[in-house]
């Protein structure tokens, strides 16, 4: 009666260190495995199965939509072939007519939107050359276009031939009126010793002196005494002969690019 293991439980005390021992005892012998096995680690960690939930679409399927259904019975294929025909009010024509032919035709309607484009155009071409050139009464009538029409070609190339010349000749004169200007002035320029020390190519700062050219400066009482007689003299009928009196502001600075 000497082992703990022989005494029943209900017969030992409650808080007796026997009944402690004996619980742990019991604890220990009951676990199979070692302290090595629960130090160790599995090479692979738990994973969860992921719970399944709803994923909506993004794009759902459309539903499938019944085609409508009229009362009445069903229509024959004569009745179809009669409707397909059938001109109904405020509709398009039905198929096979001209006028739906004609709607439905784009080559026509391409046609028609160049062809009027092109005659307003040149109606308007016609009448600025009138207007404008010298040679325009030079045109023939219209009636001539389909009585001799290629007589009025010709005529019609001549007159624009003519006119081209014209243009060509006034062109050649603006121009040449421009070169003789620049030439003027160049020479006006070389004779009073202005080319000398212009800069790079006249876009540099330049003085009164440069800017104005020689002259007489004179003072404000000259000044006054030439308007005056500017005055006077306005009036009367010029002398041809009469002297001119230049004089010129005295200003401060310089000027850039002959503006500032």
């Amino acid at each position: 009666m000497s082992s703990t293991a022989s005494i029943p439980r209900f017969l030992l005390p409650l808080r007796s260190p026997l009944w402690s021992l004996s619980s742990k005892t019991t604890i220990r012998n009951a676990s199979t495995k070692s302290k090595n096995n629960a130090s160790k680690k599995s090479p692979k960690p738990l994973v969860l199965e992921k719970p399944t939930k709803f994923n909506p679409p993004s794009h759902p399927a459309r539903l499938r939509k019944d085609p409508p259904r009229y009362p009445g019975p069903q229509l024959s294929a004569e009745e179809i072939a009669r409707q397909s025909v059938k001109k109904y009010p405020n509709m398009m024509p039905p198929e096979g007519t001209f006028m739906h032919w004609f709607l439905n035709n784009k080559s026509i309607h391409i046609w028609i939107a160049l062809g009027t484009l092109s005659t307003l155009a040149g109606g308007v071409w016609i009448t600025n050359f009138k207007r404008d050139s010298p040679f325009g009464d030079m045109l023939p009538e219209w009636p001539q276009l389909f009585l001799h029409p290629i007589a009025f070609t010709r005529t019609c190339y001549e007159v624009l031939q003519l006119h081209t010349a014209h243009v060509t000749a006034e062109t050649m004169e603006r121009r040449k009126h421009r070169v003789e200007d620049v030439a003027k002035r160049a020479a006006y320029r070389k004779a009073h010793g202005l080319d000398k020390d212009e800069g790079f190519g006249g876009w540099t700062a330049k003085t009164d002196k440069e800017v104005l050219g020689p002259g007489i400066k004179l003072g404000h009482e000259k000044e006054a005494e030439i308007a005056e007689t500017a005055e006077g003299g306005a009036g009367g009928d010029g002398k041809e002969g009469e002297k001119k009196v230049v004089y010129e502001k005295q200003f401060s600075g310089k000027k850039w690019l002959g503006i500032w």
